[in-house]
């Protein structure tokens, strides 16, 4: 992550609500949610018409770049109800979503995984909501 992360204002008041949603989280998951939380209060927040196009925002699709092997990945950041990795779809409230959150093609971010760690470029930017003015997802 290079610069300061930028979200909606709608993302964030969505993510924000299931945060804080009465359907508790595992505790386990704590830890990942808070750190969210920080970020989030950090993030500069903006209408979503002004979302620049090379943003990573809820239901964004996109492509990583392993800085290492060359190797490329297409995701999609979701929400926690929308989660099926079998098909690319990373929650928000994920270790892996809170690093996405919020920024921006060309920018690096750590990818945590059971073997080590990764570095992953985001390369590509292929469906924006925002930039589909698709702001009811």
């Amino acid at each position: 992550m290079n610069g300061k992360r930028i979200v909606s204002k709608q993302d964030h008041q969505r993510i924000l609500s299931k945060i804080e949603s009465p359907e508790k989280p595992e505790a386990s998951h704590q830890p990942t949610l808070q750190l969210l939380k920080k970020e989030l209060s950090k993030a500069k927040k903006i209408d979503p018409k002004e979302v620049p196009q090379d943003l990573i925002t809820m239901n964004s699709k996109f492509v990583l770049k392993d800085i290492g092997d060359a190797k490329a990945y297409q995701f999609t950041l979701v929400y926690p109800e929308d989660f099926e990795p079998k098909e690319g779809k990373i929650s928000v409230l994920s270790p892996h979503g809170t690093a996405l959150i919020g920024i921006r093609v060309g920018e690096v971010v750590r990818w945590p995984f059971a073997g080590g760690e990764k570095y992953l470029r985001v390369q590509e930017l292929l469906y924006q909501p925002a930039a589909s003015d698709h702001f009811h997802l």
